[in-house]
């Protein structure tokens, strides 16, 4: 039997090397945050590949059985958040505070989108774990943001993802 690819998990693979590429990025622009986009790009890079151990040698028989479209919606906004937020970063056009509510943003769409509904919809014991410890990691993102919005006095809303039994 040959490997299947799953949309979904995919989808969440790319958005998070995605999001370590901008966090990358926005540790050059801003260095005074450095520290906290490093470690945000990082994190975000271990996630991928976890997720992508999780899939590896996964047989076509083993993938349930959920139509491509169920979370790529999601993963649409959040990669269309992404680019926005490249866009800005490329012509200059973004201040810290802005990267820090566009990345505060990105984490929340993340947690209470995309990754809820790709964890729900999945049955696989290793990428269910996986997918697990992604949301928690989402999570401790977006409350690293704040604190750092907090320690520079950047009025937020704070980090309020809607997560069901949360």
């Amino acid at each position: 039997m040959k490997v299947k690819s799953d949309h979904r998990i995919d989808g969440c693979i790319a958005v998070e090397i995605a999001c370590a590429e901008i966090y990358g990025s926005l540790s050059k622009r801003f260095p005074e945050a450095g520290v906290l986009w490093n470690e945000l790009s990082g994190e975000e890079k271990k996630q991928s590949v976890s997720l992508i151990m999780a899939m590896d040698g996964r047989l076509e028989d083993d993938m349930p059985d959920i139509p491509e479209h169920h979370a790529m919606p999601f993963i649409k906004e959040a990669l269309e958040l992404v680019r926005t937020i490249k866009q800005k970063l490329a012509l200059g056009d973004i201040t810290l505070e802005d990267a820090l509510h566009l990345s505060l943003e990105l984490e929340e769409s993340a947690v209470e989108g995309f990754f809820w509904d790709v964890l729900t919809g999945e049955n696989d014991m290793q990428a269910l774990a996986s997918l697990k410890q992604l949301i928690e990691t989402q999570q401790a993102h977006g409350k690293k943001i704040v604190r750092f919005m907090d320690e520079l006095g950047i009025p937020h809303r704070g980090f309020k993802p809607d997560i069901p039994g949360d």
